[in-house]
């Protein structure tokens, strides 16, 4: 599997995910740009809202939410995180997998949210004022994953990026896409295609 892709979302969201712009800053050029139909970047950097070399490393690196669950560092690449859900009622089904915790009402769409937790560790969640749910959408499947605790966006080089194939611990959990070696720790990057079906 190929870990670093085309980020297929535009600059000014990448930027805005990345912390290195606000709304307001992103309006602001859009609307300059509609008229002086100059590059979205170019603008920024003239106002100094950003670097140019913050718009190349958004660009090349690997933009990942990073969050916590049992105890341990995940990730997943911002391309794939919809939105994040706070507070949101998760509605349980009768004879649910116990991996599948409920299903969310998000604009007119049911969508089901699976238990990390239970997932890697096989453990029930522990709801707390910091629990959220990461929407997850890819090539038109939406299903969320909860969080115990969403710490950052963070950007990535190539060089932080291990793919699981060179460790063998990884190779048989198929809800892992690669590892992250961080300052902080291992974060375990993951793998959508297989969250969007619950992670098995």
């Amino acid at each position: 599997m190929e870990i670093i892709k085309k980020q297929e979302k535009s600059l000014g969201e990448l930027l805005l995910k990345a912390g290195f712009i606000n709304n307001e800053q992103l309006r602001a050029a859009l609307a300059e740009q509609a008229g002086e139909k100059e590059p979205l970047g170019k603008i920024l950097v003239r106002h100094g809202y950003v670097r140019e070399e913050d718009i190349i490393n958004v660009l090349k690196g690997l933009l990942v939410v990073v969050f916590q669950a049992g105890g341990e560092f995940f990730g997943l690449e911002v391309v794939f995180a919809g939105e994040i859900l706070h507070n949101k009622k998760i509605t349980p089904l009768p004879a649910m997998p116990p991996n599948l915790l409920g299903v969310v009402s998000l604009r007119e769409k049911v969508v089901p949210v699976f238990s990390l937790n239970m997932i890697v560790f096989g453990e029930k969640d522990k709801f707390t004022d910091e629990t959220k749910v990461i929407v997850i959408e890819k090539k038109g499947k939406t299903a969320g994953v909860l969080a115990d605790k969403v710490l950052s966006v963070k950007n990535f080089s190539s060089k932080d990026l291990f793919e699981t194939s060179k460790n063998s611990s990884y190779e048989a959990k198929p809800y892992v896409a690669g590892v992250i070696k961080d300052a902080h720790g291992i974060i375990t990057l993951l793998n959508p295609d297989v969250l969007l079906e619950g992670g098995r």
